[in-house]
């Protein structure tokens, strides 16, 4: 049995981990675009900030993969896939043929097209690695702008802020996530900004980076903003016209079952993204975030070795901005709630915002709320008929 996973970070890596586990004698190939081993996304900020060292992002050494009996080919990417003779075309040229394949690619960051100096993406250690070098060059009279309104945005504040860089955000919406969020939840964070003298740019759309090789300002729909550092984060995006032209079918993400399957036989898929069929709210879900992408990588190494089973997990994922804590919980898609309730307000400091559909709880948005978080876990988990206009203790 020879096992492919097309992508190098936790999910795919946990996936390998546990096929290993599984079968001893098994070959498994993990195919990767970078050249590390798998690392945290989630201590990048931390090694940023200088609170860890950079070998600790390292979750796994080289070593690992040769005493895991793993193949591991890096700096490869697949361009082509054959489900009918069942092998992937490698940016080498080569073609590796598999029994059961894995597809755990992630998604490639949105950019701004400048090369100009200054510039930077957050997402892989190479970004981070960047960030840290444009950080070392800082001057007193550095500058720096955000551009975007989601979790990057939150990450390149807390940094910008921790080296004390003036900064100002710009961002398209009125507020930050306003496809999830609604005026109150919305409103409290601005306010956490503000509170904190740092200037928004909303309704800002992006117009170009002014300076050739050295950044000098970003132009928005808002105006000029100067600065000598740029931190974007406009999300990401996946090229998946290798995986439809196999015949596999995409949505936001690649669809699969609850079980992680693909239309295609022999063909599975986890991590950032699999748009999955989740079980306990009821619909395809796709969902971006680190405990999401280890659970499902471990969850189908078992369904490729044969122990199928659905996979069930309320995901949950939490940032901060400036200390104001803000956690999603399951399913926060506004478009396919039935009922939005908001719980707290901008003035107490703390918001609740539950989503419902078919009178069950399916997820919910805490701001300043963590100790909820437990709670509306187990609600979503439970499955129970509710209506979000019960919640009278929020």
């Amino acid at each position: 049995m020879h096992y492919v996973i097309i992508g190098g970070g936790i999910a795919g890596t946990t996936a390998a981990e546990e096929l290993r586990k599984l079968n001893p004698v098994s070959e498994i190939t993990i195919v990767s675009q970078e050249i590390h081993p798998v690392y945290s996304r989630v201590l990048l900020p931390h090694f940023l900030k200088g609170k860890v060292p950079r070998e600790r992002v390292f979750l796994k050494k080289v070593s690992w993969y040769d005493e895991q009996k793993i193949e591991w080919l890096t700096g490869i990417s697949v361009v082509q896939l054959d489900t009918k003779n069942k092998f992937v075309g490698l940016s080498d040229g080569r073609e590796l043929p598999y029994d059961k394949l894995l597809i755990t690619t992630g998604g490639e960051l949105r950019t701004l097209f400048s090369d100009a100096r200054g510039v930077s993406y957050f997402r892989t250690l190479d970004d981070a690695d960047h960030l840290q070098q444009l950080l070392s060059e800082r001057t007193e009279k550095s500058l720096a702008v955000v551009y975007g309104g989601g979790f990057i945005a939150c990450e390149y504040i807390n940094i910008f802020a921790h080296y004390q860089i003036p900064f100002s955000v710009a961002f398209r919406g009125p507020y930050f996530w306003p496809r999830l969020l609604e005026t109150e939840a919305g409103e409290l964070i601005q306010k956490q900004l503000l509170s904190h003298g740092i200037a928004l740019h909303p309704h800002s759309v992006f117009s170009e980076v002014v300076g050739e090789k050295e950044l000098r300002a970003v132009k928005t729909s808002s105006g000029e903003h100067p600065c000598s550092l740029l931190g974007v984060g406009i999300g990401i995006e996946t090229d998946f016209s290798w995986i439809q032209e196999a015949g596999i079918e995409t949505g936001s993400g690649i669809k699969c079952d609850e079980f992680l399957k693909t239309n295609v036989a022999d063909v599975y898929t986890a991590g950032d993204v699999a748009e999955f069929f989740d079980v306990i709210v009821g619909r395809q879900i796709h969902i971006g975030n680190w405990m999401n992408a280890m659970m499902q990588g471990r969850h189908v190494a078992r369904t490729m070795f044969g122990q199928e089973k659905t996979f069930e997990l309320v995901s949950s994922y939490a940032t901060n901005v400036l200390g104001l804590e803000i956690i999603f919980v399951g399913d926060v898609s506004k478009e396919h709630a039935d009922e939005v309730k908001v719980f707290g307000s901008v003035q107490s400091g703390g918001v609740v915002q539950l989503f419902a559909r078919a009178g069950q709880l399916v997820g919910a948005v805490l701001i300043g709320r963590n100790q909820d978080r437990a709670q509306v876990t187990k609600l979503i988990q439970s499955r129970s008929q509710i209506s979000v206009y019960d919640f009278h203790h929020f």
